[in-house]
């Protein structure tokens, strides 16, 4: 290694850990209110009171055996603590497990880190696990609480916090903040080959949903080099896979080259999405659809698609049975959408209930998660309905519904950070 370069990385090693001692204050003044304890009696014996004031408005990085002797004084055990040396080191390792999509890395790695009751970067680690892991609940909580403390993350824990988060955004479909986000960070991410491989990764998936297709093809020839120079198997059949989605949606599913094992690295609602679409740009509906996982997001719309192929071939009886099955599941999980309604009114050709459906609760739920693949069939499917009634005005408002919406889920923004 250059000598200069390793005299850089050890100072801005340093300059990280200073950065985090500085925010220990935060902790301490807490802690200090809810023992109703004054600065005084704080720092009695072990330093002034002064200093005490000093750390708590994070004016100075803390000694480290003063810090001790103040935790203990305070009831704080010094093991639920995050020092900043070992949470730099674990926050590096997050975004290694995170690169590689290592789940059973991050696991134990969560695990050690979750004991510690302070430290800022704890919270982005939770993050990046929450998301691996599809805990779009807990992983919000974060997500949202995160954004009041921006502040206490030196540049390289903030642009780690902004890829997870972005990360988040496109795993609950809001492709448009994702892309402010992008947009407003794209100066940041050269400093670390793997968060800049995630960058670069999210910029495929991102513009590639926003039909934004040049911008997403940038993202993809990047991702996939350094993806490939670090072995990344995973997230190399991750950017297969997407390539592969986005194919079928652009009406060249022929060219699509599917195998089974490009399911393997897939979360169970990554693999769902996939083989969903596969399903319906193809024809090739119970091929593809019986490889879906139940418990991943979307089941039912791809339970929908298989019974409405059933009814369509006339096997009447599987029919039965798979509408049987969305029936129960719907209130299982307390489905947005009722597939088993929209099913019965296709079954008896009531095209009006059916039209009104599809436009006061299917269409304004696409529209929400921003899929635009989705959102053009249902909008395709109203305008037909629409056409052999002969109300030709009213299906062209729809069409141009749909191109406003797109126009405005592209256009966005730099955020302000």
């Amino acid at each position: 290694m250059d000598i200069n370069l390793g005299v850089s990385l050890i100072r801005r090693r340093e300059e990280m850990y200073n950065f985090y001692y500085r925010g220990i204050g935060d902790r301490v003044k807490k802690r200090r209110k809810e023992l109703y304890l004054t600065q005084e009696s704080l720092a009695k014996g072990i330093c002034s009171n002064t200093y005490i004031s000093k750390i708590e408005n994070n004016k100075i990085v803390v000694n480290k055996e003063h810090l001790f002797l103040i935790m203990e004084r305070m009831g704080l055990p010094i093991d639920r603590i995050g020092f900043p040396e070992k949470m730099v080191e674990s926050l590096e390792k997050s975004i290694k497990y995170f690169f590689y999509k290592d789940l059973e890395s991050y696991q134990e790695l969560y695990e050690e880190v979750d004991k510690y009751e302070y430290g800022i970067l704890v919270f982005v680690i939770r993050l990046g696990y929450f998301i691996l892991f599809e805990d779009f609940e807990n992983a919000k909580i974060i997500y949202d609480d995160m954004y009041r403390y921006l502040s206490s993350l030196e540049d390289f824990g903030f642009a780690t916090f902004l890829i997870y988060g972005c990360f988040y955004n496109v795993a609950v479909n809001d492709y448009q903040t994702a892309r402010m986000i992008l947009e407003s960070i794209k100066d940041k991410m050269h400093n670390d080959e793997m968060l800049y491989g995630l960058y670069t990764y999210l910029k495929f998936v991102v513009y590639g949903n926003l039909n934004l297709i040049n911008y997403s093809r940038d993202g993809l020839d990047i991702a996939r080099n350094i993806f490939m120079s670090h072995g990344n198997l995973k997230r190399m059949n991750d950017t297969l896979v997407i390539s592969n989605t986005f194919k079928a949606i652009e009406g060249s599913h022929k060219i699509v080259k599917f195998e089974n094992n490009q399911l393997s690295s897939l979360t169970k609602t990554e693999k769902n999405n996939y083989l969903i679409v596969l399903a319906y740009s193809s024809g090739r509906i119970l091929e593809y659809l019986e490889k879906m996982d139940p418990e991943g997001d979307n089941y039912l719309m791809g339970l929908y698609l298989k019974a409405n192929h059933l009814f369509n071939i006339s096997k009447f009886e599987e029919y039965k049975e798979v509408k049987k099955t969305i029936n129960d599941l719907h209130y299982q999980r307390k489905s947005d959408l009722d597939f088993g309604n929209i099913l019965k009114l296709e079954e008896n050709n009531d095209k009006s209930f059916l039209k009104d459906y599809l436009i006061n609760y299917v269409l304004p739920y696409v529209t929400k998660n921003q899929n635009l693949y989705i959102m053009k069939i249902i909008t395709n499917q109203i305008v037909d309905i629409l056409s052999g009634k002969k109300r030709y005005k009213d299906a062209l408002n729809y069409y141009k519904k749909y191109d406003s919406t797109k126009l405005r889920l592209q256009t966005c923004k730099k955020i302000t950070l």
